[in-house]
This record gives C-alpha cells, structure tokens and sequence, in this order.
C-alpha cells in the first residue's frame, strides 16, 4: 500500500538574488505540521554567498534538490515555484527563520532552525566492507534499472542470491525512509554470512528509468522478474531469491506463484485485497483523531462496501440518501456519522483515474498465494497498523499453509521494536531493523542450499 506519508512537495524553488553582506547560509530544517500527528521534514542548504540552495525531504530519502533564489537578504528569504503554486517566506528572528508555507491553497505555518543534531542510525553500514559491491544496469525497450549488487568475500555457483523489492511509493535502492536504509542494512548483514543480493531504484525514481505514470504493481512486478533473469543469466549463483517488503511481498507472491524465483520472501506483505487495507487504515485514522471504536468500525465496514460498490460499477453512480443508507446505515445517527457519510459521498462521485490505484484496490493476493509452492517465508509484525496481521497473518497461513509464517511481537510495519507500531513513530526509532528478523531471514536462505 501507498506509504502513510505526505510526498514531497517536489519544490523547485525559484529564487533571484539580492546580495548583501552575510547573507543567510548554512543549513536550516524544519517540520510541516500535517494534522493528525504527521509532518514533513525540510532541510534547506544555503551556501554563504548565495549562490546556491538545496534541498533536503530526510523522511522521503530525497536529497540535494537543486533549488533557485527569489529573495535571499541578511534577514530574509522568500521562495517560490508558482508552477506548483508553492511558496515559502521566512524572516531571521532570534536564529530562527519564521515563516509561511503555501502550496495549493494550503497555508502552514514553518519555522526553520539551524541544522545542529545528527539522527542516530547505528545499523546504517559504514566502510570499509568485508564484501565488495558493483554498479549494475538491467534494462529492456522501455525500462532502465540502476541497482547494486553486493557480493561476498567468495562467490562460486553454489552462493545464494536475493533480489530485493520495494513497498510502494517510488523509493530508492536502499528503501531509505527517515534516513532509515533498511536495505542497505539487510544487504550489509547477509553478505557478511555468505549471502549476494541485489537492489534497485524504482523505475523512474533515483537513477533508474521508466514510465511511472500508469505503472501498476503489475509493472512493478514485470521490472523485478528483469531484475531475476539478469541474475539468473550471469550465471555466477546458485539459488535465486525474493525478498519483498510491503507491495514489494505481494511482487514476491505473484512472482512466486510463476516460479520465477526459487525461493520468496515477504516482509509486510499484505494478503487481503487492497480496499480492506485502506479501510482498516481509516480506521486507525479515525482512532488516533479521539473517535470511538464503534463509529470507527462501522465507517471502516462501509469504506469497505462503497469500494466494493465502485469496483462492480463502472458506469456513473447516482449517489443519494437511498445508496448511502445502503451502504452506511448509520450515517444519520448524529453529527459526526453524517460529516463521516458527506467523505463517502464524495469518494462514490470520483472516477478512479489512478491506475496504480484501481490496481491496489482490486488486486486480491489469494489467487498468487494459493500458487505459491517453492519454499516461502512470511514475516508479519504484531504492532504493524499498515499491514495488520490481524488480518492478514490467518489468512496468509490458509491460502499458502506450506509457507513458514512469523509473527513478531512488538515490530512495526517497519520491522522496528515500537511502541505504538504508528507511523509516526517510525522516524523517532533509532533501529532500522530487529535483529532477530535480519537472522531468521539468513536462517531461512541458507537452509535453501
């Protein structure tokens, strides 16, 4: 499912100088407040002299935006992109830069503080490397894929390989997320026990190549069997494996329902159709906003059903008081159930344009995981609130009860030892990955030989 956090304001900011002496440089980051316990991290860089500005979204792995000034002085800056209809104002008071955020008629207050604390991430692999690593480019007609391939120290016929897939939303190799690099981490701990991976920018994002615009998970899926037959087709190991994260386990099961690998793992991946994920995830919204469990529930059930409705009808929807009591028998309750039913009104009159989209809400896992037969390893988190193993972990064992399936008390979505498993924790948690799922992943792989 689409990651739980607001994209990057893909700012270009254009800027036209007016210098002065000891214009405003250095590093300076802040946080958009986005409601309901989420925001966005920005990190600005301006060099000293004004001649250059970049820009930093740690919490969606993108880094050095290249950016233009409109107005930079001692005391102020002011930014704009009106493409976007992005802008953003800030005046120096007592080292701190206040001011305004706007981008399509959403007005946030930023405040922008002098880059001081380093987020502490100790899995991160730091050089030198008991391994090496090479730049490899995989492409076809219409897709470039640029990835890394970690080898170690030996390699000869017999050395395990896996392939590592992305959950969704464009990501790049490392699946870097709050300066997280999960699989960076993943890579770094296998080669030291033997173990060859490789991992990929998603098409169209980092140094990888491709139209996104109507890609599916489908077409996700098509680039990490190109991704499996470069492997297989250099020839230099024995077997060949998956692991997928999120979307990225879902990939693993079609996948592995064709055999196209030997062996699939999948970390998060959920095994419901799409549009009970996103039920669940309003759910969770409505919870953490103060709402009641029951209301909660309900509005989750017909989230459920007014999918549902839209999937089987493809023709325009006449959407009145008779269909919404169909759907929402509650919704003239009280106040708040009627606000809730005006949200499902307007989600009934929009047309799914989104491919990705449609895909995700009516792609169901059970038919791929009912094919699964190579040996398969499913790793859930109990405080996950993305994938919810409440739902998913039964349901993974019934469809493909050959698979090895681990639940993990305390993991996150992430596979973090967490609190409260929500996605605004993940940035606060130091680990990257539990240790205990980084050994059972190795386990699992060399038992394969």
């Amino acid at each position: 499912m689409r990651r739980l956090i607001v994209h990057i304001f893909c700012l270009t900011i254009s800027l036209s100088l007016f210098a002065e002496q000891r214009l405003i440089g250095g590093s300076w980051s802040g946080k958009l407040e986005l409601g309901n316990g989420r925001h966005l991290r920005l990190v600005f860089h301006i060099l000293e002299d004004g001649k250059g500005i970049t820009m930093d979204s740690p919490d969606q792995g993108v880094k050095g935006i290249p950016l233009d000034v409109q107005y930079l002085s001692t005391d102020s800056l002011s930014c704009t992109k009106s493409a976007m209809m992005l802008s953003f104002s800030g005046r120096l008071e007592n080292e701190r830069l206040n001011g305004t955020f706007f981008q399509r008629g959403l007005t946030i207050p930023l405040t922008l503080g002098r880059v001081t604390e380093k987020v502490n991430r100790p899995q991160t692999p730091l050089p030198p490397y008991p391994y090496s690593e090479e730049s490899v480019l995989i492409t076809n007609d219409s897709v470039i894929l640029s990835g890394t391939l970690t080898l170690p120290e030996e390699v000869n016929a017999y050395t395990p390989v896996v392939l590592m897939i992305t959950g969704s939303g464009l990501q790049n190799r490392d699946e870097e997320l709050f300066e997280h690099r999960p699989f960076a981490v993943i890579a770094d701990y296998l080669a030291r026990r033997g173990i060859a991976s490789l991992r990929y920018d998603d098409r169209g994002f980092g140094e990888s190549k491709g139209n996104v615009a109507n890609a599916t998970t489908a077409d996700f899926a098509d680039d990490a069997k190109m991704a499996l037959d470069w492997l297989r087709n250099t020839g230099r190991f024995g077997k060949i494996g998956i692991i997928g994260h999120s979307e990225g386990g879902q990939i693993a099961y079609m996948l592995g329902a064709e055999k196209s690998a030997d062996y699939i793992i999948s970390v998060a991946g959920p095994s419901i159709p799409g549009f009970q994920t996103i039920a669940f995830q309003n759910k969770i919204a409505l919870l953490k906003s103060g709402i009641d469990e029951k209301t909660a529930d309900d509005f989750a059930v017909a989230i459920e059903k007014v999918f549902n409705y839209k999937l089987t009808h493809t023709h325009p929807i006449l959407v009145n008081d008779t269909l919404i009591a169909e759907l929402y028998p509650q919704f003239k309750d009280n106040a708040l159930t009627a606000r809730l039913a005006e949200s499902l009104r307007k989600l009934l009159r929009e047309k799914f344009e989104n491919e990705w989209m449609m895909f995700f809400l009516a792609y169901d896992p059970k038919t791929d995981l009912m094919k699964v037969e190579i040996p398969t390893l499913i790793i859930y988190g109990e405080k996950d609130k993305q994938v919810p193993p409440a739902l998913n972990f039964a349901l993974a064992r019934e469809y493909c009860p050959l698979a090895k399936i681990l639940l993990y008390p305390e993991l996150n979505h992430l596979m973090q030892h967490a609190v409260t498993g929500n996605v605004e924790e993940y940035s606060s948690i130091e680990e990257t990955i539990s240790p205990q799922v980084l050994s059972d992943i190795t386990t699992f792989i060399h038992s394969m030989k």
